[in-house]
């Protein structure tokens, strides 16, 4: 007889989730949308019964208040059983800074702003959608920009369309979409919605063209989330871009009056330039706070012949800990206001005499930095 004991246990329960991976994978799409248990309760029946009083005891009064009303056969319509979709409902993403949903349209939508003065939303979107389509090497059958509509080609078995069929040989599935845009040029945004207008799905050799609307949406939805985060990426790659050239650099005030630094650059560019110029200059980066925008430093005074090296002269401030507070300007600028340990801003004359330096440093694109560093 053999006795059991931990590790047995152990291995019978890895070997049980194994097992349940492995079925998992097998299973068809189909499946995937349905419950994992059966459905014997559809052939459960209410079971009426007399209400028996007990020998010796007294009817109770009885009323019709909490009677529950019988339902309407209007209620029965819809999926039963296997034909019920437990899948969670896809939600549209907002991974584009600045983009929202648009509440109660009748297809999937999403708008686009713009994020500055001098970005086009309008040219971005337009362009973004057709690279968007190429990487899918999906072709563009009909364009109108003027009408604001763009019919794609076939999306075949991609990460675009779902999430599970791309490496099985039995299940096929591909998709039309139409694409609608219409800008808004009082709030400088671009609204897109999507629509499916061809389906195909084959399983095991039996072919559907056939999508209730809840699966249209769905579809939808997944191919709008997948332009939303190529929008997202082909945003930063340019800001990246950006950030690697020189940016100008002047002496002004911040929103709250205080002397500063204005950087001609967005927010995200003027951040990355930020954080690396400051260590080249004796400020050992502590803490960062991107959403507020702070940067925690502690200054180590650099040597003369650093100076030197430079062609500029010592920054007038101790040793200590110093925050640099970026902030959002109109025109597309950013302000970068210091200040002390105790969170007081620094005197204008330091601001001014370490302009020079910051100044120059800013200018230089990133590689002539790095060739000097």
């Amino acid at each position: 007889m053999f006795k059991t004991n931990g590790k047995g246990s152990a291995v019978r329960l890895a070997m049980s989730v194994v097992t349940l991976a492995v079925l998992a994978g097998c299973s068809s799409p189909a499946e995937r949308k349905m419950a994992n248990r059966g459905f014997e309760y559809e052939d459960a029946r209410l079971e009426g019964r007399a209400f028996l009083i007990p020998a010796g005891l007294q009817t109770p009064a009885f009323n019709s208040e909490f009677n529950i009303p019988a339902l309407p056969e209007s209620s029965r319509e819809g999926p039963l059983g296997a034909d019920v979709d437990v899948r969670p409902p896809a939600q549209l993403l907002t991974v584009v800074p600045g983009s929202q949903v648009v509440a109660n349209a009748a297809e999937p939508t999403v708008a686009f702003y713009a994020l500055s003065t001098g970005q086009s939303v309008q040219d971005d979107t337009w362009a973004f959608l057709m690279n968007f389509l190429a990487k899918y090497k999906v072709t563009t059958e009909r364009l109108d920009r003027e009408g604001g509509v763009l019919e794609t080609g076939w999306f075949d078995n991609t990460m675009a369309l779902d999430g599970w069929g791309e490496e099985d040989d039995d299940y096929q599935i591909r998709q039309r979409y139409l694409f609608s845009l219409s800008p808004d040029d009082q709030r400088h945004a671009m609204k897109m919605s999507v629509r499916v207008i061809d389906h195909e799905e084959k399983l095991d050799g039996d072919t559907s063209t056939s999508l209730s609307p809840a699966e249209a949406k769905r579809y939808a939805t997944r191919a709008l989330n997948q332009f939303s985060l190529y929008y997202d990426k082909e945003l930063k790659a340019r800001e990246q871009h950006r950030s690697s050239d020189g940016m100008g650099l002047q002496l002004g005030l911040d929103n709250n009056d205080l002397s500063a630094w204005i950087a001609d650059g967005s927010f995200d560019q003027v951040w990355r330039r930020l954080n690396q110029i400051l260590p080249g200059y004796g400020f050992i980066i502590k803490d960062t706070q991107q959403s507020l925008g702070w940067i925690d430093v502690e200054y180590d005074e650099p040597g003369s012949d650093f100076w030197q090296s430079k062609g500029g002269e010592p920054f007038k401030l101790e040793e200590e800990k110093y925050r640099f507070q970026l902030g959002e300007m109109a025109g597309g600028k950013t302000s970068i206001t210091l200040f002390d340990k105790d969170k007081k801003p620094v005197s204008s004359g330091v601001i001014s005499q370490m302009y020079i330096s910051l100044s120059e440093a800013f200018a230089k694109a990133q590689a002539d930095q790095a060739a000097v560093q």
